[in-house]
């Protein structure tokens, strides 16, 4: 009973949010919408996000006005993207391995090594291909709106480098909950340990587990290169971020504000994509500044891995194998 009034008061959160605006003709209502995300304010990803809520507020003339939320606020990835779902927050930012809970296909968007660059990736987001799984979302309770850039995601260790997959044999490392991030961590050896936030903060500082993988900014932004100093550029897997409406918020809206909202939703996607280049060398900078081990990984060892990862391929249903062999077609030429 007390989930049911918990989910019940969610809902009727976005409906007591309203006021009036001033215009020309007079006063208009204003509907106070929310958007979470779980990183700082400062992350470049949320800055994008800020300029989205500001753009909204622009283009509508203040009628739709989106307060974001920082730093899990409103709860984690998981919580958040729940009350999302229901309706009690109204755009969320999420990790697509967080939203394959309600879009399994965006699993073939994060198999292991399947992109050759981040031309080859953006030509699969920009297609058809990223088209098809954002559409997956459709009957959820989610509308997917965009991708926002997450860059490749790469181990960083307590101890010592992983520099080879000889060198994963045995270790406890903390991943996404991609089934596939599971599945190679494990085909190379070591114990994958699906961990987030601060549980993953204090795994590292007490040596629950020997490393973990994320990109570079959120490595800097989380402040996990203070207790894993070592990072290896192995660009295993890449987790793109998604922003994703309640579908009762959009529902609610006339088909003029939803294009509003797409529109102001691809510019900043598309300023947050420029941006963050610029933002992962700053995290790169600040690791080496205060002592990190920043490494490649050598090229021998990055075919073992891809090794490594090919039999997962074999696991993916159907639907998602044909995916990936879409996203195979987009390859960089040789």
């Amino acid at each position: 009973m007390l989930l049911k009034r918990s989910v019940c008061a969610l809902l009727f959160i976005p409906l007591l949010l309203t006021g009036c605006a001033r215009t020309d003709g007079g006063e208009t209502p204003v509907l106070h919408l929310r958007l979470a995300s779980a990183r700082s304010d400062n992350f470049v990803t949320n800055q994008a996000l800020a300029r989205f809520c500001d753009a909204v507020a622009d283009e509508t003339g203040g009628r739709i006005q989106i307060e974001p939320y920082w730093g899990g606020t409103l709860g984690d990835e998981a919580a958040a993207l729940d009350q999302c779902a229901y309706g009690g927050i109204d755009f969320v930012r999420v990790s697509a391995s967080e939203a394959t809970r309600y879009a399994p296909l965006l699993t073939a968007l994060q198999m292991p090594y399947v992109y050759t660059s981040e031309n080859h990736l953006f030509r699969v987001l920009d297609g058809s291909v990223g088209q098809t799984v954002l559409d997956s979302l459709d009957g959820s309770g989610l509308t997917g709106l965009t991708y926002l850039y997450a860059g490749f995601r790469c181990f960083f260790s307590v101890r010592q480098p992983i520099g080879s997959l000889a060198e994963m044999d045995g270790l406890r490392l903390s991943i996404s909950a991609s089934q596939a991030m599971v599945e190679l961590v494990e085909n190379a050896g070591a114990e994958a340990v699906p961990l987030t936030g601060d549980d993953l903060a204090l795994a590292l500082r007490t040596g629950a587990v020997d490393g973990a993988e994320d990109n570079l900014p959120t490595y800097v932004d989380s402040g996990y290169y203070r207790l894993a100093p070592y990072w290896v550029y192995d660009r295993h897997s890449y987790n793109t971020d998604l922003l994703v409406a309640s579908s009762r918020t959009m529902a609610g809206l006339s088909e003029a504000d939803q294009a509003i909202l797409r529109r102001c939703a691809a510019d900043a996607a598309a300023w947050q994509r420029e941006h963050w280049m610029s933002a992962e060398v700053r995290a790169m900078m600040h690791a080496s500044h205060n002592g990190c081990s920043m490494a490649l990984l050598d090229e021998t060892e990055a075919e073992r891995m891809r090794q490594a990862a090919a039999p997962l391929y074999d696991t993916l249903s159907d639907e998602a194998r044909r995916l990936t062999e879409r996203i195979q077609a987009y390859a960089d030429p040789d």
